[in-house]
């Protein structure tokens, strides 16, 4: 929708959109004149009417297409974009630092040196022809690596290490240093874990703008047809931090390398860190990092380690009341005397940030004495002393007396080990919360979100149902029939996301999108019509085609096309199977929270002026009842989301007809695709029930004058067909609005607005169909509709009745599934655009945790929900009062309404988290209050944050996790394993 084509795409969607409502407007005039409804049509003044609503239309379209803001600099908006980042950036991983207590006194002060020659680049491609002044005495150390990270005139350097060097901590603490000293405008160093890129498949400047787009979605916005992310890269406005070289698979070193230098712009900075034998072998196999200056962590010295666990441990007093600590008298072993296998073990290990800081925590409390590392025969070996600081770590963290502590320290650890399993078969080291919901098995995946949607159906129905109006709302025949309707609607919805859905929203469909949906939609259409015809219900088509027709199988039939249906809709709105979390449409525009209130106040006074009567004492009827409740749900849901704190974002605040343009284009898209797809399926309908109906009336006999019990059969010269009752049978007319045809309904039944309207009576009925149309006559009223009358007359009247209907393929069969597609389209379009509208990717740019993306993802999703659930109800009820003298349509509000808001809350990421949750608690994997627990876990240590994402504290502590112990210790606090054999 972008350049020179944007007004020829605009005026394509214009004509679709206008040529809908001709459409609208002829089928609405076709179905007041023929059928004698309220609504009526002549002449001039239906012209006039229509060519003022044409150019309304086209008016309101122009007005909001062409409503543009006009363009910002690139360059201020680029500028503005690296400081907005840059903040995120720096307010993500401060976070970070404080969890993984780098401040708690001060990081590790590990030191380096530059690596072998032989593992980095040339000099003069380092020097560039400048000189690099030699480091001065103590600068090199962890504080002064962003100094040494400057000076190197490439601006590209390769930081080494052993497996617990601290390599990602120098990573986060050189980001931070790199932010401090950073001025507006200017690069901003980015983190981006290298276990998440394929070089293989991968282009490294394509991974790291899709990594950018992730993490911080609004860079996901176009400046003149780039994202920004993009536009920051090739801007360098962008330095990236590539942690973890090594942990890509060994066999890609070389394709890493390559593709490294093939996509690094010559001014290009960029940090990589990684372990020493892999970055050796990539260099060995394929080549060095063009123009990078190599540094290699140097081992943790011995006085280093010794004072920073004596400065962080517990005070003691000791003899002649000397401060001492736990680690005191380790220490003074290993300074007299480390000749011992495993005082020689411990002081490996002491070499060691990672362990040091493990020791820390371990022994961290009363609970555990360090002397058993040298008295203990486990830990004659440094392997044995790792493992036992990572088994310890998870009791240790977890078994804290404090009013914190939620969860046994073996729970904690048995759910962290199916964590790290399951990363470990992703093979990824990044846990997202709404990427639980691929755990579940593949056939609750599909489901489940029909499951859902029904629980959350009949938990809102349920006020409904048990009120005076229920039986006004929902109507059906009897309890298999519900239950029918309920099962169909379920394999239908599971069946139309399986066909009808991407499986997300990076794996979009394209062009192949209409093809399928015509194809399902078509097939699905076909399946129900030639069931319900193998099932005996045949003859109805052509008598009752439309009308609300009786016993389980038309509703398990009519259940099944209505959950594809659903499916169908949020196919054409864009939702996916999997979701991501979602952000608020009004995040970032000044005026959107205003917009926001606005919207939710309009919806309250809606609700208002429905329950109005009720406030003056009078009594409301079923739909003032049912509206007024969904206007105020909805007011409430969106009044909340826009409570919310507006996120600034890293690009130029939205302009304020933005969301109006894009439910403008969703609008029309789902117009036009949902009108193709209806009228397709419709006509599928139309033509399988006229064939069915003609192969079964063609061997009819001919009843003209002649008599079957109490019914008498005649038939005019211009084809009229009657059968006329000898006897009183009890009939129920209900006026569905004056001037409208009366609807019949049998003995027995409860139909809808049975009240003033509705009146009973035992008079003899004549069944009459002229033209095709059947009709009931009841002396001293107009001609009424037949609901379920049809089981009144033996078997024999029906066929000989619905021989005449059939003589009328078009009228009684096409027309009809034509106008059911018309339909479709008018419920589908306004709900297509809505989603599209409201639909925003989650602004993860200030997400200072999971747990904020799931809050916004939770609001949002209620608020898009309610708002289309107030828009599709509007829409039905209105579709309803129009088309009420076709006969079962006046149900189509209270079918659709609901499900349109419940089942896309099921396909939300907040409603596959609920799936996840449930399957996974049950099932005994994680808790049921999950994200509490990881929220724990990270508070505790165990995990880190990495945006929305959590990672565990180091890939050494997952695979040992997910290895498991493998003889279990017991914890002197619990007396339980610790971690439980995997």
């Amino acid at each position: 929708m972008r350049g020179r084509h944007i007004w020829t795409r605009r005026r394509l969607w214009t004509a679709v959109g206008c040529a809908t409502l001709v459409v609208l407007a002829i089928t609405l005039r076709q179905v007041g004149g023929e059928h004698g409804g309220q609504v009526q049509y002549d002449g001039p003044a239906f012209a006039v009417s229509v060519v003022g609503v044409l150019v309304s239309f086209v008016a309101l379209l122009v007005d909001i297409l062409r409503r543009a803001d006009p363009p910002p600099d690139p360059g201020a908006v680029l500028r503005q974009t690296a400081d907005a980042l840059a903040e995120a950036v720096r307010v993500q991983w401060a976070q970070e630092a404080r969890l993984r207590r780098l401040q708690d006194p001060e990081p590790l002060n590990v030191r380096w040196r530059r690596a072998d020659r032989l593992l980095a680049d040339d000099t003069r491609n380092i020097r560039r022809g400048r000189p690099v002044p030699e480091p001065r005495p103590g600068d090199t150390c962890l504080a002064s690596i962003a100094t040494a990270f400057e000076e190197v005139p490439s601006r590209r350097m390769v930081v080494l290490g052993s497996p617990g060097s601290g390599k990602s901590v120098l990573a986060v603490c050189c980001t931070l240093d790199l932010l401090r000293r950073r001025t507006p405008g200017t690069p901003v160093p980015v983190i981006f874990p290298l276990a998440a890129w394929d070089p293989g498949t991968a282009p490294l400047r394509t991974w790291l703008i899709e990594r950018l787009v992730t993490e911080y979605r609004p860079l996901a916005a176009t400046s003149d047809g780039t994202p920004l992310a993009a536009a920051l890269l090739d801007a360098g406005l962008i330095t990236p931090v590539l942690d973890g070289f090594d942990e890509l698979p060994p066999a890609l070193y070389g394709t890493a390398t390559r593709a490294l230098n093939a996509a690094l712009d010559d001014d290009m900075p960029v940090l990589v860190t990684s372990r020493t034998t892999a970055w050796r072998t990539t260099v060995e196999c394929s080549d060095v990092l063009t123009g990078a200056e190599v540094l290699e962590l140097l081992p943790l010295e011995f006085t280093e380690a010794t004072s920073y666990l004596e400065r962080t441990a517990r005070p003691l007093r000791g003899p002649r009341g000397h401060r001492t600590t736990v680690w005191t008298p380790v220490l003074d072993t290993l300074r007299q005397d480390a000749r011992t296998p495993a005082a020689g073990a411990l002081l490996q290990i002491l070499t060691n940030p990672l362990m040091v800081t493990l020791a820390r925590t371990a022994y961290g409390d009363a609970s555990r004495d360090p002397q058993e590392l040298l008295d203990d025969p486990r830990f004659a070996t440094k392997a044995g002393i790792e493992e036992h600081l990572l088994d310890a770590f998870v009791p240790a963290v977890f078994g804290e007396t404090d009013a914190d502590a939620r969860w046994r320290a073996a729970d904690a650890g048995r759910w962290l080990a199916w964590l790290a399993r399951e990363l470990e078969r992703r093979g990824s080291k990044r846990l997202a919360w709404w990427e639980l919901y691929l755990c579940v098995p593949r056939m609750l995946r599909l489901a489940a979100p029909a499951l859902l949607a029904q629980t959350l159906t009949f938990v809102l129905a349920a006020p409904i149902l048990l009120s005076s109006v229920g039986g006004d709302v929902f109507v059906f025949d009897d309890k298999p029939s519900l239950a029918a309707n309920l099962v169909g609607n379920l394999a239908g919805f599971a069946g139309g996301l399986a066909l009808l859905l991407p499986v997300s929203a990076a794996r979009r469909e394209g062009r192949t999108a209409l093809p399928r949906q015509l194809t399902v939609c078509m097939a699905t259409a076909a399946a129900a019509t030639l069931g319900y015809g193998l099932s005996g219900g045949s003859v109805q088509f052509g008598l009752q085609f439309g009308t609300v027709t009786d016993g389980w199988v038309a509703e398990l039939f009519g259940g099944a096309v209505f959950g594809v249906l659903i499916a169908l809709y949020f196919g054409v709105a864009g939702l996916a199977r999997h979701a991501v979390p979602l952000g608020l449409p009004w995040a970032g525009s000044p005026t959107g929270r205003l917009a926001a209130r606005a919207g939710s106040g309009l919806l309250a006074l809606a609700g208002l002026v429905m329950v109005e009567p009720w406030l003056r004492g009078h009594d409301l009827g079923t739909w003032p009842t049912v509206a007024g409740a969904l206007c105020f749900a909805a007011a409430l849901c969106l009044w909340a989301a826009a409570g919310r704190q507006g996120v600034r974002t890293g690009v130029a605040p939205a302009g304020e007809g933005r969301i109006a343009r894009r439910f403008v284009t969703g609008l029309l898209h789902g117009w036009a695709v949902c009108l193709l797809v209806g009228v397709a399926a419709g006509g599928t309908v139309g033509a399988v029930a006229c064939a069915f109906s003609a192969v079964e009336t063609s061997r009819a006999p001919d009843l003209d004058g002649t008599r079957l019990g109490k019914w008498t059969h005649r038939e005019t010269p211009d084809g009229v067909r009657t059968v006329a009752s000898s006897t009183e049978i009890t009939v129920i007319l209900v006026h569905p609005h004056p001037g409208a045809h009366p609807t019949a309904y049998p003995r027995g039944s409860r139909p809808p607005d049975c009240g003033r309207l509705c009146e009973s009576s035992d008079t003899p009925v004549t069944f009459r169909v002229a033209g095709g149309d059947l009709r009931i006559l009841v002396d001293g009223h107009p001609a009424a509709n037949a609901v379920n009358m049809l089981p009144e007359l033996p078997e024999q009247s029906r066929t000989w009745l619905a021989q005449s209907a059939a003589r009328h393929p078009l009228d009684r069969f096409l027309l009809p599934g034509a106008m059911g597609g018309v339909l479709i389209a008018l419920v589908g379009g306004p709900a297509s655009g809505l989603y599209r509208a409201l639909s925003t990717p989650s602004d993860l740019i200030r997400a200072a945790n999971p747990q904020a993306t799931l809050r916004t993802d939770r609001m949002a999703s209620l608020s898009r929900s309610g708002v289309v659930a107030v828009m599709t109800g509007g829409v039905c009820s209105v579709l309803a009062w129009v088309f009420a003298s076709r006969g079962g349509l006046d149900h189509v509000a209270a079918q659709m309404w609901v499900p349109m808001g419940t089942a896309a809350l099921a396909l939300t990421a907040w409603g596959q988290l609920a799936v996840a949750r449930i399957w996974l608690a049950l099932t005994g994997r994680l808790p049921w209050r999950l994200m509490t627990f990881l929220d724990e876990a990270h508070r505790r240590g165990v995990l880190r944050q990495s945006g929305a994402h959590y990672e565990f504290r180091h890939l050494r502590m997952q695979q040992r996790l997910a290895a498991g112990a493998q003889a279990p210790q017991e914890d002197p606090r619990t007396t339980e394993p610790t971690v439980p054999t995997a």
